[in-house]
């Protein structure tokens, strides 16, 4: 090859790479979004108010339901399960429909103003050694909870709700009830009633629902020994009681025992209780809304923040129960649970190898943790409005806990198509579609939000 050859070749090579630099350069574009996270959020899933299922004309806009089922209602005969009564009085098929989820109770024990039995009479001839009482709390029959016939009817009547509720995410929090009444875990022994079962007993009872909710998030009413062990949440029915409920965090801090049983229950402590757990809970009826929204708000809005509240439920101060204090209702209720939002978004698109680079930053300016890995996805759409592509999120958003950010990186490739715009937004699996309103003022149908637009000339 003679010189001029050579220098021919290197002029091409040369002239090749400068047009490919180039064409690097002008072929990738860099995009970066940021927000600060201010928004007032009121009727994301899973936290807020958790009112009476069966009070439909107060459920309005809020996003979960109380479901409280009594054994008798659902098992008339032994072994003989029927929940179409507790579908049709909580109205649970519109509920789903809406996208709405539950917090249940399962109870044993109920008092009311006149005598009755809240077990089935079949379990009661076959055990018939609990207590009918007539006590300041009501009119009752508290069972045997130490009886192991009637500890094994209750194993299996609870494999029988989670049998029922199976085909989709429809109970979001299970309140281990069972045991005292309202499922609250004392009696009043000292009435003269069958005490408590002993810690082990109790236990046992603890691991039935256990077994059968492995996907459900189960809680109890003090930190008892299924804290520990499980990794339970917890839910303080005395809400906005500053006594009780200052008393129920030292038990979580410090822990402690329990003696309202035939031997002492262990209070365990637990330490950040609202990371391993979710929180929840009902406002006191012992103190007047007057007194817990008006003269001492800000008492009460500290005590659900140290609590760390996801929902309150199923006493709530909605329209109906409380009409004369929904400014401070909302209030409570925009401050309760998570608040997830985007704080800054970085893209890189490389035209060449028709590649989207994408680095977020997430927080949680919540009291409480996102207690579902519900999937997150990015919507890509060209410069019609159509959806190109929905490509998964690889992250965790449970583990934003609130104060904390974290960063994801996601690499997406997407050939042949002029993309216009990228959102971003969190799907409920039962719906199969965004339904989290996250903390940021970019949205695209209340549900996304968008990172990312850029207008191509037709």
């Amino acid at each position: 090859m003679d010189k001029r050859a050579v220098i021919m070749w290197l002029f091409v090579v040369c002239f090749l790479g400068v047009l490919l630099v180039s064409w690097r350069i002008v072929g990738i574009q860099k995009s970066v979004y940021t927000d600060a996270n201010e928004e007032v959020i009121t009727g994301n899933p899973l936290i807020g108010f958790a009112v009476s299922a069966d009070y439909r004309d107060a459920v309005g806009d809020n996003s979960l339901v109380y479901i409280d089922i009594l054994w008798k209602d659902i098992e008339p005969h032994k072994g003989q399960y029927d929940f179409t009564g507790i579908y049709k009085e909580n109205y649970i098929e519109e509920y789903k429909m809406l996208g709405k989820k539950a917090v249940l109770r399962f109870s044993c024990d109920k008092p009311s103003a006149e005598p009755h039995m809240d077990i089935p009479e079949w379990l009661y001839e076959e055990t018939a050694d609990g207590t009918f009482y007539d006590t300041s709390y009501g009119k009752g029959y508290s069972p045997n909870y130490e009886n192991e016939v009637f500890l094994q009817a209750h194993e299996r009547v609870i494999r029988a709700i989670a049998e029922e509720f199976k085909q989709d995410n429809f109970l979001a929090y299970i309140q281990l009830g069972s045991l005292g009444h309202w499922g609250e875990w004392h009696v009043k022994s000292n009435e003269g009633i069958v005490s408590m079962p002993s810690e082990e007993t109790a236990m046992e009872y603890v691991s039935h629902y256990v077994e059968a909710f492995p996907n459900t998030r189960l809680m109890m009413r003090r930190p008892f020994q299924g804290i520990k062990e499980y990794g339970l949440g917890v839910f303080n029915d005395m809400t906005g009681d500053p006594e009780d409920t200052r008393t129920w965090l030292s038990w979580l801090s410090e822990g402690g025992e329990y003696t309202a049983s035939r031997t002492p229950y262990t209070l365990y402590a637990t330490e950040n209780f609202w990371i391993q757990g979710a929180v929840g809970g009902e406002f006191t009826s012992g103190l007047s809304w007057e007194d817990m929204l008006e003269q001492n708000l800000q008492r009460t809005k500290s005590l659900i923040t140290q609590s760390h509240m996801s929902f309150i439920g199923p006493k709530v101060p909605h329209h109906l129960e409380a009409p004369d204090y929904q400014e401070e209702a909302e209030e409570i209720r925009a401050m309760l649970g998570y608040k997830l939002g985007i704080s800054q978004v970085m893209i890189r698109h490389d035209r060449l190898f028709a590649s989207w680079d994408i680095s977020m930053t997430w927080n949680n300016k919540g009291i409480a943790p996102m207690y579902y890995n519900w999937p997150v996805y990015l919507y890509f759409y060209d410069n019609e409005g159509m959806m190109v592509q929905k490509s998964l999120v690889e992250m965790d958003i449970t583990s934003i806990a609130p104060g904390s950010s974290l960063n994801v990186r996601e690499k997406v490739k997407i050939s042949d198509a002029k993309i216009s715009k990228i959102t971003i937004g969190i799907e409920d699996p039962m719906l199969e579609k965004p339904v989290i309103r996250l903390n940021n003022k970019r949205k695209r149908d209340d549900f996304e939000v968008a990172i990312y637009e850029m207008i191509y000339m037709k």
